[in-house]
């Protein structure tokens, strides 16, 4: 029976390595947890020491510097298979982390991009490439690794944090480097081509597009944002009064809204954020002008960390207009977390209203 894995992986090599990485994007969706948890954040850890231990071994091989002992050169012979497995369950993590901090059109671009990494990988004129890709890949891995450890170590987001993130991935990467340095002193050059390289160029990307306001603000995601009525604190419950018709299911809360007067728009919010974490969003209005979209209104709204259900709250605005208006939930360093769009219509109906509770 082993006799017959074994030569049936020999004889679908490509396809069987592609399927060890998308077995590591389907391994991990139902187990990950909480952004903060320490067993996530340690298995994480050991994947990445893994990755980076068969791939720096894979490139001393290439070079000669390395041979596999007799006993381990069949488990040897496996070793892009489980590389690639751990690669696809660190990205299947970080999608999902990305996923829950922004849209759905933003993961859905960066899952494509590692897709496509993926199969470039697979195709036979980039053989000789696998270890530079798969560097690439780990690369992105560890930039992303940090990216949400660091603001969750330190509480907050912003520049400082993701620059602190940076310098920790080019630490790791500085170590790694110095080691293949001294186990490979002739091939220094090679060394700079497959490890410095990419993840410069990987780390410069990651700049560029948080400056750009492209990353999504992880460790942050809006699990929950809806327009209502009313909304009133009772103890550690929140009362959410729609007048919603039940019919329209796919509108969280009163999206469109009959606005009588004297009637507040209340917007009401669900952040998880990690433990001890403290930071301060805004909550932008922004009515719909015939040349686009214009700020109306910014009100702030500091959260804190650590509640499993994630952190509740609310703003609402007295003074409005009739129109299409969207509210947008910003990070301190003004990444948008997530917004809800609605439509304001006069309501000149005076029947008694019978609004639907709702409890958070």
């Amino acid at each position: 029976m082993f006799e017959r894995v074994k030569a049936f992986y020999r004889g679908h090599e490509p396809a069987c390595t592609a399927g060890f990485f998308a077995a590591g994007f389907l391994f991990d969706t139902l187990a990950v947890g909480r952004i903060d948890k320490w067993l996530n954040i340690l298995h994480q850890a050991v994947y990445l020491s893994l990755c980076a231990y068969f791939t720096g071994l894979e490139l001393r091989e290439t070079h000669g510097r390395f041979t596999p002992p007799e006993r381990l050169k069949t488990a040897w012979r496996y070793h892009t298979g489980a590389t690639h497995f751990m690669l696809g369950t660190l990205l299947n993590i970080y999608t999902l982390f990305y996923f829950k901090s922004a849209s759905m059109g933003t993961s859905l671009l960066f899952l494509l991009v590692l897709a496509a990494l993926l199969a470039l990988n697979e195709l036979k004129p980039f053989e000789r490439s696998g270890t530079l890709l798969r560097m690439s890949l780990f690369s992105l891995c560890l930039v992303s690794y940090f990216t949400y450890l660091v603001p969750t170590l330190m509480g907050r987001i912003g520049a400082v944090p993701f620059l602190g993130s940076i310098a920790a991935a080019s630490a790791c990467i500085a170590g790694f480097t110095w080691r293949l340095y001294g186990r490979m002193p002739e091939q220094k050059q090679a060394v700079r081509g497959h490890v410095v390289y990419p993840f410069a160029a990987i780390a410069a990307l990651f700049a560029a597009l948080y400056f750009a306001k492209v990353i999504p603000p992880v460790p942050l995601s809006l699990t929950e944002i809806g327009i209502y009525h009313d909304v009133r604190r009772a103890g550690d419950r929140f009362e959410l009064s729609s007048t919603r018709p039940r019919w329209k299911f796919w509108q969280r809360g009163d999206q469109t809204f009959l606005a009588r007067p004297g009637d507040p728009i209340y917007c009401w919010v669900r952040v998880f954020s990690p433990t001890r974490f403290q930071d301060r969003l805004a909550v932008r209005w922004r009515f719909l002008e015939p040349e686009g979209w214009g700020e109306s209104e910014v009100i702030p709204l500091p959260i804190t960390g650590g509640r499993d259900g994630g952190w509740r709250g609310f703003t609402f605005k007295a003074n409005y207009k009739p129109g299409r208006w969207r509210v947008e939930v910003v990070t301190s360093d003004g990444r948008e977390l997530g917004h809800i769009g609605l439509a304001v219509e006069p309501d000149d109906s005076t029947a008694p209203r019978v609004p639907r509770i709702l409890w958070r």
